[in-house]
């Protein structure tokens, strides 16, 4: 199965708390499937460098986050 780039784009907390439902740690880089005011997203954060960079993907209802969750799990998206 070819790799998928997901769409990454810096990280919104949009004022709401996140609850973190899962973690992922691949090395330095690090995903988080959280809730926050009833959507599910994606956060990555990444140390590889110098400066970490927190970024999300997959914004929206559990469904549609989940298959970016479960490519993300099985090494499949970057």
């Amino acid at each position: 199965m070819p790799v998928v780039d997901l769409d990454w784009r810096p990280y919104d907390s949009r004022g709401t708390r996140s609850k973190v439902r899962e973690i992922l740690t691949f090395g330095r880089v690090e995903y988080e499937l959280c809730l926050e005011g009833g959507l599910y997203v994606i956060r990555r954060t990444d140390r590889r460098k110098k400066a970490v960079v927190v970024s999300e993907t997959a914004r929206g209802r559990y469904p549609d986050t989940m298959d970016a969750w479960k490519l993300i799990a099985s090494g499949n998206a970057g």
